[in-house]
């Protein structure tokens, strides 16, 4: 059973973002004769990072825990309180990089309940509108852009800076018993052959 460690979080957690950086880099390399830019690989890598981080911030991943608790209002929670999004831009990024690309391999464009509404998707970098809704040219159709180098930048934010998820958690015996009941979730995982 692991104990709550400050400096181990944070080594933990800087390892993470970094790899999501470097790995996101990766995929915008310019190689001469190559397959060219991999977009949809940051995204879900990205999103993958998100519910890494809300599991440790909730104190559940999904395996032990009650089945009553949701996954999506756990990566919307912590994008909109650490990240500084907005929750229906976070619901619909999650929805569209989370779930669809995830468990269909590629984005979808969706459709709000009882609206006439429909979110696109733009997924690239350096991108002027990250994680906002900007109308677009048809009536009730808006697009989400999602930036594979912002998202980076945000989670350091959300997770190092002075008002973020890491000064929280060590500031908290609440999060850190959360903290510790994921890891230890984490290291539990078993399979059935």
């Amino acid at each position: 059973m692991k104990t709550f460690d400050a400096d181990s979080a944070r080594e933990q957690y800087e390892q993470r973002i970094h790899s999501l950086e470097e790995d996101t880099k990766r995929c915008f390399w310019e190689i001469p004769g190559g397959p060219g830019k991999a977009f949809f690989p940051p995204a879900l890598y990205a999103f993958a990072t998100i519910d890494y981080f809300s599991s440790y911030w909730a104190g559940w991943n999904g395996a032990g825990a009650d089945r009553t608790k949701k996954q999506t209002p756990r990566l919307v929670g912590f994008m909109t309180k650490y990240l500084g999004y907005q929750e229906k831009e976070s619901k619909i990024a999650v929805a569209i990089w989370r779930h669809k690309l995830m468990h269909t391999s590629e984005p979808r464009v969706l459709s709000a309940a009882g609206s006439r509404e429909r979110y696109h998707w733009k997924l690239g970098v350096d991108l002027p509108n990250h994680m906002a809704l900007i109308s677009v040219a048809a009536a009730h159709e808006f697009e989400l852009q999602f930036d594979c180098y912002a998202i980076g930048r945000d989670l350091r934010r959300g997770v190092f800076g002075p008002s973020g998820y890491l000064n929280d958690l060590i500031n908290s015996t609440d999060l850190q018993c959360k903290f510790v009941d994921c890891y230890n979730e984490m290291e539990s995982y078993t399979i059935k052959l």
